[in-house]
């Protein structure tokens, strides 16, 4: 018995290592991404498909691992837990890797086209995704609970750029039709790391569930505590 315990801690040590590398990379394709959108360097946009092809097989090596844990090693409450959360969250870094492709992409139709201006801080809203992401890995590693909290409150940040940022966009197509072109792709890739926010989000509740046993939505609770002209402002 002592056998099989030692094994099944080596498995899920290994899959908490795969959600942490899975982490790593989205943030490292994220951070080209956006290099291809506000460098004017398409050839970023090719390393980033590359990329997606490691995320792809690690999103696929912890779906075989998940299963066969269960099958074959009786995991305890704590261990189905462990496991749960690495499939769940490897699932949803693999989504934000898909959108760090679609970003980059963008960055590419931009520069053939030639026109691209800073119309926004697009990097700004880039880096307050990753702080999320960075701090929802820290929180996978640690259990730290209020830094899981945190994560959902940094979620705001997110979604009040990219509001401001669509806005303001929108208002600049109606006024300058030479940049609609690039506005419309930036407008695209503002509303893909607003979701990528979401993403991290779900993963942040993954992570306190793992650690306190409580599948608490925490967004969600979060929203209908705000008071409700708070919560209609943020629309």
């Amino acid at each position: 018995m002592s056998d099989l315990r030692t094994q099944l801690e080596e498995d899920l040590g290994a899959l908490r290592a795969a959600v942490t590398n899975m982490g790593l990379l989205a943030d490292r394709m994220l951070d080209t991404a956006v290099q291809a959108v506000t460098d004017f360097q398409p050839g970023m946009t090719r390393r980033v498909i590359v990329e997606d092809d490691e995320a792809d097989a690690i999103d696929a090596q912890v779906e075989r691992d998940t299963t066969r844990l269960i099958a074959l090693q009786q995991p305890v409450a704590q261990d189905l837990r462990v496991i749960i959360t690495a499939l769940k969250a490897v699932n949803e870094l693999e989504r934000v890797c898909d959108y760090a492709v679609d970003i980059a992409k963008i960055g590419r139709r931009i520069s053939r086209a030639g026109v691209y201006k800073p119309l926004i801080d697009f990097p700004r809203l880039a880096s307050a995704a990753r702080s999320m992401l960075a701090d929802v890995l820290k929180a996978f590693v640690n259990g730290d609970a209020e830094l899981v909290q945190q994560v959902i409150r940094d979620d705001d940040i997110v979604d009040d750029l990219y509001h401001e940022y669509r806005d303001h966009m929108i208002a600049l197509m109606r006024q300058e039709p030479d940049v609609v072109f690039q506005a419309a792709f930036m407008l695209l890739a503002c509303k893909y790391l607003e979701r990528v926010g979401d993403h991290i989000v779900n993963v942040a509740e993954d992570v306190y569930y793992m650690h306190t046993g409580d599948p608490v939505p925490l967004a969600k609770k979060r929203r209908s505590a705000q008071p409700e002209d708070m919560h209609a402002a943020q629309q």
